[in-house]
């Protein structure tokens, strides 16, 4: 075993932030997600990808069987905004094994994939009592237990233009947008989720599913996909039982989640991901804060009143732009941009568009080709049909960091966030004006 448990991984990790924070630096990267290491070509400390050296990977991998064990940490602390000051930490560990199903059994264009992630710590939002709508330690969230979020097959067809894919799966992993290199959720991962997460369930959460991805030609590709809608799979207990007061058999599958993608991917050394898609879900609208809703749950969204019948259907459409924009040196550096934009059916939802556009540059200093720095600005609009008074009301998060490759297994990011009016126009839950949000941060993530 790469680890013994774990609870050791994780004061493992906790110890590294500390002594990153002591020494001066910072940078990192669903899941955080940084791209994974490099092939392991030596074992100096300092310079090799993982922490405690190849342990065989690389023999393993030539044989099919690729492992990972990666920590990532973010701490946080307001210095205004909220009702109090104080701090917050939270985690993920996660392992990944993928099995190349070709050269363990001759099965070309097949792949098992097997994903756990352990969360652990505090939302900051909830610690300062900041009315924020999207968190601003983004790791946190979905319950601090060990979770199945990958478990599938996939099989490659017509000479891999055709990818059948089943199994346990969180729609963000074929869907959406694919990074998170900031620590506000708005800018992290895919962002229908962020607005939608009643019913559209990101990492770490999964669910039964089938997905197909069709090369129509070598940049652009169409993709499709059928999700089991239940909210049993946010459930951190039984997920067999999973009982909204006073809603008649809301432990049943609700219907289907239905995303539909088309993807341009650019190549050359400008390349880009250009993503176009919507989704419809077919379940009961139960998202909170709507006329005719009389009950929000935490994690689940609303409760609809039985009084005014079974309301169906909801959807929305989205835009995701990656893009390399300079080439300024020999591996990745250069600047980079991104514009997310997410609307969302204004009938049923809370929050109901979502807008961000960011900014990347990986070389910073000619002696430091790794380093990074980043911003970004972006704004989350209530539904101006919501109760409470953060109705039509847009929560403007901006954010910037810098990034320090500190080894080859460590990356560090020191991090700052402005919140302008939280919640939408800043009043908490208790109807009270609340003051624009300063966070500090730092984000860390360790390939061991």
């Amino acid at each position: 075993m790469l680890y013994k448990s774990v609870a050791t991984a994780r004061m493992c990790g906790v110890g590294v932030v500390l002594s990153a924070l002591l020494s001066g630096g910072a940078h990192a990267a669903d899941l955080l997600t940084k791209a994974p290491p490099l092939p392991y070509v030596d074992d100096n400390f300092w310079t090799r990808p993982y922490l405690f050296g190849d342990l065989g990977r690389t023999k393993l991998k030539e044989q099919g069987i690729s492992l990972a064990l990666t920590l990532g940490d973010e701490a946080v602390t307001n210095l205004s905004g909220g009702n109090k000051n104080t701090g917050a930490n939270a985690g993920q560990l996660w392992f990944q094994a993928k099995a190349d199903m070709g050269k363990l059994f001759g099965i070309q264009g097949g792949t098992v994939g097997l994903t756990l992630v352990d969360r652990f710590g505090d939302n900051l939002n909830t610690e300062a009592g900041i009315p924020a709508l999207q968190l601003t330690n983004e790791v946190f969230g979905r319950g601090n237990i060990l979770r199945l979020t990958e478990l599938y097959y996939s099989q490659k067809l017509f000479d891999d233009r055709l990818e059948l894919k089943g199994g346990r799966l969180p729609v963000g992993s074929d869907f959406f947008f694919g990074e998170c290199e900031f620590i506000n959720l708005t800018f992290c991962g895919g962002q229908p989720g962020n607005i939608q997460g009643g019913y559209i369930f990101n990492w770490p959460v999964s669910q039964w599913a089938g997905v197909a991805h069709f090369n129509l030609t070598k940049e652009l590709k169409i993709s499709a996909g059928v999700y089991d809608a239940n909210p049993n799979y946010l459930t951190t207990s039984d997920p067999t039982v999973y009982f909204l007061p006073g809603v008649p058999n809301s432990s049943a599958a609700s219907g289907v989640l239905v995303p539909v993608e088309l993807t341009w991917s650019p190549s050359g050394p400008l390349y880009g991901t250009w993503r176009f898609g919507g989704w419809y879900d077919s379940a009961s609208t139960i998202d909170g804060g709507l006329p005719g809703i009389i009950q929000t749950i935490p994690g689940v969204g609303g409760v609809p009143d039985q009084n005014l019948g079974d309301q169906r259907g909801r959807y929305g459409i989205y835009e995701s732009i990656l893009q390399r924009v300079t080439v300024d040196g020999p591996k990745a550096q250069g600047w980079y941009v991104f514009l997310n934009t997410t609307v969302a059916d204004h009938r049923t939802s809370f929050q109901d568009y979502q807008t961000a556009f960011g900014v990347k540059h990986t070389g910073t200093f000619t002696w430091r080709p790794d380093d990074e720095v980043g911003f970004a600005v972006g704004t989350t609009h209530v539904n101006s049909a919501a109760f409470g008074p953060n109705a039509g009301g847009n929560e403007v998060p901006l954010e910037a960091w810098y990034g320090w490759q500190a080894t080859g297994w460590m990356n560090l990011k020191f991090d700052a966030q402005y919140v302008i009016n939280p919640g939408g126009r800043g009043f908490n839950g208790a109807g009270i004006k609340t003051d624009n949000a300063w966070v500090l941060g730092a984000r860390t993530v360790v390939h061991f």
